[in-house]
């Protein structure tokens, strides 16, 4: 905890290509299965090792990635390629490397039928009458960007929507 003052941490956001599934549980409750692809596995050692290489060029004592066990070094003498395999070595899966999520994007599309989407074009949803989906969940899918001023653009268009039902 004396060093967090003059840490630093680097995100790597990445949009993943292959996706996973939401399914009802026995019990009524959603079961998330996902799991990354090598594909995206292959992005994500990307993401890490250009991280790396930030921090290095930022004049960091000290490197180290979001592994279950250390993954570290100290930059010079080839350090970084030892960091990446010993990350290999740790493994890139769920409880092997902690992952998290800015915005959870096309979880909840919109489209044009009920097979193919979650919600119709306005965000109301195919299964449940007046409720309506107005976030990035909306998407199609994930975008690839930062889509705060997409998200807006959502929200503002099904809540006027919402607003001329209510009228």
């Amino acid at each position: 905890m004396d060093g967090l003052a003059h840490s630093v941490p680097i995100g790597v956001l990445l949009r993943d290509r292959d996706g996973g599934e939401v399914r009802v549980g026995r019990d009524g409750h959603p079961v998330v299965r996902y799991a990354l692809s090598d594909y995206d596995i292959d992005h994500v050692r990307r993401g890490v090792e250009g991280a790396a290489q930030i921090h290095e060029a930022a004049g960091a004592q000290r490197i180290f990635s979001s592994h279950s066990r250390e993954v570290a070094y100290q930059p010079g003498g080839g350090g970084r390629e030892r960091f990446m395999s010993d990350a290999d070595g740790c493994g890139w899966d769920a409880g092997h490397c902690t992952y998290g999520s800015f915005h959870i994007m096309g979880s909840a599309r919109m489209g044009g039928s009920p097979e193919t989407s979650a919600c119709n074009p306005r965000g109301e949803t195919w299964e449940v009458h007046n409720l309506y989906v107005c976030d990035a969940s909306a998407f199609p899918t994930a975008s690839g960007v930062n889509p705060m001023i997409s998200i807006e653009s959502i929200a503002h268009m099904n809540a006027s929507g919402i607003a001329d039902v209510l009228r």
